[in-house]
C-alpha cells in the first residue's frame, strides 16, 4: 500500500511501532495529508481505532509516536474511541488506513 503523503521510512516507522500494540486494530491517517493539501511541514493526524485498549497503553503509543518518531514532523494522535461523533465523522469521509491489524476485520469507526 503507497499512502504518496506520508514517507516511506515515516509510514513504515508507523507501522511497525502500532504493531507492538496488540489491542490496535487500525491506523486512519486523517487531515491535510489524507486529502492531499499539506505542505513540507504539516503535521501528520492519525487515529488510533483500538476500543479494547487500556490507558497505559495509550499514553505509551502516543508518547512514542509523538516523541520517538525518527522525523521533525509534528504528530497529532486522536484514540478514535474517545473522539468526538464530530471528529470521527470527519475521519470516516476523509481518513485513509495506513495500518490494519491481521487480526482486526472491523470497518472503519
Amino acid at each position: 500500500m503507497m499512502v504518496p503523503h506520508i514517507q516511506p521510512p515515516i509510514l513504515n516507522e508507523i507501522k511497525e511501532n502500532s504493531s507492538k500494540f496488540i489491542d490496535i486494530e487500525k491506523i486512519i491517517l486523517f487531515g491535510s495529508r489524507s486529502r492531499g493539501d499539506h505542505d513540507e511541514r504539516s503535521d501528520i493526524d492519525i487515529a488510533v481505532q483500538a476500543p479494547n485498549l487500556s490507558q497505559y497503553d495509550w499514553l505509551n503509543f502516543s508518547l512514542v509516536i509523538r516523541e520517538e518518531m525518527n522525523t521533525l514532523l509534528l504528530f497529532d494522535v486522536v484514540w478514535l474511541e474517545q473522539a468526538s461523533e464530530e471528529l470521527r465523522a470527519k475521519i470516516r469521509k476523509e481518513g485513509v488506513i495506513i495500518y490494519e491489524s491481521r487480526n482486526d476485520k472491523s470497518k472503519l469507526g
